[in-house]
């Protein structure tokens, strides 16, 4: 998958720097509080945004490399996670998340299960060849 590895990084830094600036304008102009109060609250909301964008991106990262190194269709997605066929649309050979971001946790523990079972199956064949 040609996907940059450092995708949620980024994505979580984007994140976490405009809930900073976000909060400490609101935290200042809003709240009236003072500069380092204002600070620390957008320091706090910022590392949250930030870990919640990276496992965001993450999973995103994850669910779409598993699907790539298997050529999964969106039937084969289905089966796997028990869900519908039209919850994962590939187009140009890309699979699009539409779900919802809540689903996401579900939809990755499912095919690392499959690829789990995949590995294993691939040991196993390489054992009897042995």
């Amino acid at each position: 998958m040609k996907q940059n590895k450092y995708f949620p990084v980024i994505y979580g830094i984007i994140s976490a720097l405009i809930a900073f600036i976000a909060v400490f304008f609101i935290a200042q102009r809003t709240f009236h509080f003072s500069l380092p109060m204002a600070v620390l609250c957008a320091g706090i909301f910022a590392a949250f945004f930030y870990v919640l964008s990276y496992f965001r991106g993450h999973a995103s990262y994850e669910i779409k490399a598993i699907v790539a190194k298997y050529h999964l269709t969106d039937e084969e997605l289905a089966k796997i996670t028990g869900m519908k066929a039209s919850d994962f649309p590939i187009y140009h050979n890309k699979l699009q998340l539409i779900i919802p971001k809540r689903q996401w946790p579900r939809v990755l523990n499912a095919l690392q299960e499959y690829d789990a079972k995949q590995q294993n199956k691939l040991k196993d064949q390489e054992n009897n060849l042995d």
